[in-house]
């Protein structure tokens, strides 16, 4: 069921309306924008001065020690709005006037600002599945629902906010100023064409490279969206969770232990990667590559039988990192890097 029509409301000068400043604004407008997948390059295509009215409705375990988070947050509507009513029987040359937040979410990988109305910390995350999915765990509400992961560990002030906050009954549920839905997702910046949704048109193999939480949040919207667990009942689909905690943990500090027998039952290949990046991560990597730890899925390749149609996401990884996976994919493997998409601006936390 879709969600429908929200109000937008003003942001103050200290909320989301502050960060305009550091990044391109573009045409002024009181209510949210649908936002397309970008060109590369481009500057978010949502409005910086609309947001929507929100509340904390869970804070739940993302992890087997709890230290990584999953804040399920509800947007609210307006299903009552004049604006609506008056447009009900729409006709193809009719516009809603009211905007809905929902419309804007189109690929896994776009994200939302967070700004807490009492202490105006703020935190940018990706959608960590989607809001369609997420909406049917309040099927007797009239929100639209986000998840995103966090790091209570992290040394980010604010994100250890967020990861603290409890809804009631400890206490007043906290309220929100939630941004529209921003960003366009998985890109290449130099190959606007090359995209998730282009990869799943032209049935290549998908390769899936999460770095730690950072990473795992948008990673778990792709092993969720609905398109890619049905490519992974023809082509191969492999998520590798590098930096997954230490070995010693037994996957007790990985995000969505849970869900990976799920994504697996649906025919793609789940493999953590325990330790350091470079000491376990890459061999991991180039191991299942070669036929081992169940990359592939239910299929016998990681990349298919033709490396010309493989698609490789990476979230969450250092520039080292990355270049030494585009050196297993690309130079070793022959993936062609047009076929490299990266999500821009969510690399780890800086040390």
């Amino acid at each position: 069921m879709r969600a429908s029509c929200l109000r937008a409301v003003a942001v103050s000068p200290s909320g989301l309306a502050s960060r305009a400043r550091r990044r391109p604004r573009g045409r002024s407008s009181s209510r949210a924008r649908r936002v397309a997948p970008r060109a590369a390059g481009s500057a978010d295509a949502a409005d910086d001065d609309a947001s929507f009215e929100g509340e904390l409705l869970a804070n739940i375990a993302a992890s087997l020690d709890g230290k990584l988070r999953t804040l399920r947050v509800g947007v609210k509507d307006s299903r009552g709005s004049p604006a609506r009513m008056n447009n009900r029987n729409a006709t193809s040359g009719t516009l809603f006037r009211s905007p809905c937040w929902l419309d804007a979410y189109v690929d896994p990988g776009q994200h939302v600002v967070l700004v807490d109305r009492d202490t105006q910390k703020s935190v940018r995350k990706p959608i960590s599945v989607s809001p369609y999915k997420a909406r049917a765990t309040v099927p007797d509400s009239d929100m639209s629902v986000i998840e995103i992961l966090l790091d209570s560990d992290s040394d980010d002030g604010d994100e250890n906010f967020f990861a603290a906050q409890m809804p009631p009954p400890s206490k007043g549920a906290p309220t929100y100023a939630v941004s529209a839905v921003r960003g366009g997702g998985f890109e290449n910046p130099l190959f606007a064409e090359y995209t998730l949704r282009s990869a799943l048109e032209r049935g290549h193999a998908l390769v899936v490279c999460a770095g730690g939480a950072r990473g795992m949040g948008p990673a778990r919207a792709v092993m969720e969206s609905p398109e890619v667990l049905a490519h992974a009942d023809t082509h191969p689909v492999t998520l590798f969770y590098l930096r997954a905690g230490e070995k010693a943990s037994n996957g007790a500090s990985a995000a969505y232990v849970g869900e990976w027998s799920e994504w697996r039952e649906g025919g793609a290949g789940v493999v953590p990667c325990y330790g350091a990046f470079f000491d376990d991560g890459v061999f991991a990597v180039q191991s299942a590559i070669a036929g081992g730890a169940q990359g592939g899925g239910k299929h016998e390749s990681v990349l298919g039988a033709d490396a010309g149609k493989v698609t490789v996401l990476l979230a969450g990884l250092e520039r080292e990192e990355t270049e030494a996976l585009l050196n297993v994919f690309a130079n070793l493997r022959g993936v062609p890097r047009e076929q490299i998409l990266v999500l821009p601006g969510f690399g780890p936390k800086k040390k």
